[in-house]
């Protein structure tokens, strides 16, 4: 099978006492279509968060072809191909 492009380990994000994310190891394919699913709070935005650089780690690391991108900023992650759209209901403007 091939390297997996995008990879985390054991990622975690803590908001004080609140574990948001919990040691999260996932890979990330090219040429395949990924979906995060779960219930409401269960840590989707935090990790997306993470993963586009919008939000830093607590700990645990994320692998981009090899490299360690864990902490870049955002204009960092998008530079090297991460990046991420936010959802937008309304896309025209009214009239």
């Amino acid at each position: 099978m091939a390297e997996a492009v995008l990879r985390t380990e054991r990622l975690c994000r803590h908001f004080g006492g609140l574990v948001a994310v919990d040691e999260v190891s996932l890979e990330f394919y090219t040429d395949q279509i990924h979906a995060l699913i779960g219930p409401n709070g269960a840590g989707k935005t935090t990790l997306t968060n993470m993963l586009s650089g919008d939000l830093a780690c607590s700990s645990g690391c994320i692998y981009l072809d090899g490299e360690d991108i864990a902490g870049l900023p955002p204009d960092r992650m998008s530079q090297r191909g991460v990046g991420r759209s936010y959802q937008k209901t309304n896309i025209f403007l009214p009239f």
